[in-house]
């Protein structure tokens, strides 16, 4: 069995740190074995005015000037090398796309050279860098598909060119749904199925002090964490917060839209975002977790991340009904409308076990990121094998 190990590989994906998704969780796995140069964010949608883009764009030029007045030097962060290159974040103009690839070109030359960084792997999960395939001295590339971005509110309308473009130059892409799978086909053929996984030390080692201020709320709790956005049915917590009075419904991160609906129940407690580190904790105080996701062309293609993340905590999960939760559906409540949702609610919570709680633990050990990057890694590696053969 090969190992992908001892390699520099350079990651184009979401800022590095900021938010604990699949490409964050594979890069700190691959990050043990091999070192990584991390591409921050080029932006996969139009900025808009709204306070939440306003934060996001201020966050950005920070770490931007951060690194120029360190001399341009990358942030490092044990074998991650940070690069945040400055982008004009208007990608549907093509002369501003060629002057972005442009620049991101001497930028990340640059960079390899000072850091002996020669011969990557590359690996991207924005389309955006379409144009500077082929020319980092890349020993093999890679398309990592986690969403249908050019579905995303505001998304760059240039987003289905470039991932064409894209999907006719990598040597292997990998999609986190069958949706996905089935419909973004690299030229090469080598179309892979990415699971999504769960940092298991993380949820199953709980230290329960950390979150102490969550045992003053009352329980059954009906628990949901992760950004509230607009593939977010606002409707089902709604209905959950009046139909459920005696319960406390408990959200647990920040809104990209008006939630201002939810502030009038007296049951409904919005923690706000919690670091990382002490989520286990947390939502282990849940009772059941949710996924009240809308069902639409774009949560079609999704694989929430939250469903493994639920289940290994032990916690009954009732979501609304996708592809990729269909897989667990021994273990979970599917509901089709919102009046089954609320019922399934009431029914997860008061026919919970130990017993059923274990199961759910276990059927997860098999989804831990280790395994999952160490067959991704395997792929990279047969994919190299034959590009020299």
């Amino acid at each position: 069995m090969m190992k992908l190990e001892n390699r520099n590989i350079l990651v184009f994906a979401d800022d590095f740190g900021r938010h604990p998704s699949t490409m964050q969780h594979l890069g700190k796995v691959l990050a043990k074995n091999n070192r990584l140069m991390w591409i921050g964010s080029l932006a996969l949608r139009k900025p808009t005015y709204k306070l939440h883009d306003i934060k996001r764009l201020i966050e950005k030029f920070r770490k931007i000037f951060l690194v120029r007045a360190s001399r341009e030097s990358p942030i490092q962060t044990g074998n991650v090398l940070e690069v945040h290159p400055f982008v004009l974040p208007f990608h549907d103009i093509k002369i501003v796309r060629a002057i972005n690839d442009f620049l991101l070109i001497r930028t990340l030359k640059k960079k390899i050279k000072q850091n002996n960084f020669h011969v990557p792997i590359l690996i991207s999960s924005s389309p955006i860098m379409y144009g500077l395939l082929g020319k980092l001295g890349e020993t093999s590339s890679h398309y990592f598909c986690l969403d249908d971005y050019s579905l995303f509110k505001g998304a760059f309308k240039s987003l289905i060119e470039l991932e064409n473009k894209l999907l006719e130059k990598v040597d292997s892409s990998f999609s986190v749904s069958m949706p996905l799978l089935k419909t973004r086909i690299p030229k090469s053929g080598i179309n892979n199925f990415l699971p999504q996984g769960v940092d298991i030390d993380h949820f199953f080692n709980i230290n329960k002090t950390s979150a102490a201020k969550m045992d003053r709320i009352k329980k059954p709790i009906i628990g949901f964490f992760g950004l509230i956005s607009e593939w977010v049915d606002l409707k089902i917590i709604d209905s959950l917060a009046k139909d459920y009075p005696d319960c406390s419904i408990v959200i647990l991160g920040d809104a990209s839209v008006d939630i201002s609906s939810l502030r009038t129940y007296p049951n409904v407690h919005l923690v706000g975002k919690v670091p990382y580190d002490e989520l286990p904790s947390y939502a282990s105080r849940f009772d059941v977790g949710i996924i009240p996701f809308k069902i639409n062309e774009l949560t079609a293609a999704v694989n929430p991340l939250k469903l493994l993340e639920y289940l290994a905590l032990g916690l009954p999960v009732v979501t609304t009904p996708m592809h990729e939760v269909e897989k667990f559906k021994d273990y979970i409540y599917i509901a089709h409308d919102l009046n089954e949702f609320t019922k399934m609610v009431e029914i997860a919570i008061k026919n919970d076990t130990e017993k059923m709680k274990e199961e759910r633990k276990k059927v997860i050990t098999h989804y831990s990121w280790e395994m999952i990057t160490e067959g991704i890694g395997e792929i990279i590696l047969e994919v190299e094998k034959g590009k020299v053969g």
